[in-house]
């Protein structure tokens, strides 16, 4: 076994999961202290700050003289942190330029509308923008969104010039309301080349994510020519991408693109449906190594996010149900009657979720049907 030595930054349970079952020495720097590692190695809980010179200082003062083979992104304000940390401890480089275009929504989109790529109008947020020519330019409503956060964290829909007030410039990204079906699309590169590639349909937005998804061909063959295209133009040689889109009537427009593995249980409905385990092709990726990744599609799957909203818990029902249903693989509830909830600010945030797998789409649509009907979180009404 090669003597590798890994930082991850922004840890992911998958991933720390396969680095210790395969014995591969690894420090943490997480933003909270949700992770632990043995006496033998640094565990360092501090911001994963946007700029390079406050990543140099932390890295200095945490890591001081530290060598690593490899520094892992696994979450979104994690890939700049890694892109400036590999240079300063030795580690596998990545193109810098590459994971800052990434990082950031509005240099990420001026760059590829360079490059033909298909996407909805958009422009940057300023205190001078004047409202009524803003909405002549973009049409109603207008997305704002933080240019650097993931997860749809402090999104804002405004639906009129008087709606809207200035935010801090180079902060927010302003584009036209894009109303249609969404998807992506997660690759795994090497070489320069996509490696294997994931289809995922966003059935139930924010909530439930078919995997793999079952488009018409048409629609299947351009969005993988999409994905290869903004992958090219982003110059990403190495690594694992999750691409959004935008299932229009004129065709697909891109949204964004994140460096790292996907949320929303993404990775846990991959396993069930191509029958492999994708924390250990990421790190195989990021380490450099060969991986043999399935040809074929082995089930069915789906993610199914559970969030109520804001208020306090009635009851929880149908759990037994969830539990005895065939094709159910993976249930997690993390709320219980009385529990008080807060909104749900970033589709990070959930009470649990269900992940089931099941032979044909025809079964899959069934049963998440049946979840959707059956396990409900009551709410106590809102005085």
């Amino acid at each position: 076994m090669k003597d590798f030595r890994v930082l991850v930054i922004g840890p992911r349970r998958g991933l720390i999961e396969v680095l210790r079952q395969r014995r591969i020495p690894f420090s943490i720097w997480q933003q909270s202290a949700t992770f632990r590692t043995s006496a033998t190695e640094l565990n360092v809980v501090a911001p994963l700050w946007n700029s390079a010179v406050k990543i140099r200082e932390q890295v200095r003062k945490s890591f001081p003289g530290e060598q690593f083979t490899h520094v892992i992104a696994g979450t979104e304000a994690s890939v700049m942190p890694a892109a400036v940390t590999r240079r300063l401890v030795g580690a596998r480089l990545a193109n810098a330029a590459t994971s800052k275009l990434c990082r950031d929504k509005l240099h990420m989109k001026e760059h590829l509308a360079g490059f033909g790529i298909p996407m909805t109008r958009f422009r940057a947020d300023s205190p001078d923008l004047d409202p009524e020519q803003l909405f002549a330019d973009l049409g109603s409503p207008v997305v704002r969104k933080f240019r650097k956060s993931t997860g749809g964290r402090g999104l804002q829909l405004l639906t009129d010039p008087k709606s809207f007030s200035p935010g801090k410039h180079g902060v927010s990204i302003l584009e036209r309301f894009v109303d249609a079906p969404e998807a992506s699309v997660e690759s795994f590169i090497s070489d320069g080349k996509v490696r294997f590639v994931n289809l995922t349909d966003y059935h139930l937005k924010a909530h439930s994510n078919f995997v793999p998804a079952v488009f018409e061909e048409s629609v299947r063959k351009t969005l993988l020519e999409l994905n290869e295209r903004v992958i090219a133009a982003l110059g990403i040689t190495w690594g694992m991408t999750h691409m959004e889109v935008y299932l229009t009537d004129k065709g697909p427009l891109f949204g964004e693109i994140a460096m790292r593995p996907p949320g929303g249980y993404l990775m846990n409905a991959m396993s069930h449906a191509w029958d492999f385990n994708p924390w250990e092709a990421f790190l195989a990726i990021e380490l450099d190594e060969g991986f043999e990744f399935p040809s074929v599609v082995s089930a069915y799957a789906a993610s199914e996010v559970l969030h109520p909203g804001v208020g306090r818990v009635a009851a929880v029902r149908g759990k037994s149900a969830i539990l005895d249903r065939q094709g159910v693989r993976e249930f997690r509830l993390k709320v219980k009657s009385g529990q008080q909830l807060d909104a749900r600010n970033t589709l990070g945030q959930d009470t649990g979720y269900v992940v089931h797998a099941s032979d044909t789409p025809e079964e899959r649509l069934a049963l998440h049907e049946f979840i959707q009907s059956t396990l409900l979180i009551e709410m106590d009404a809102v005085d």
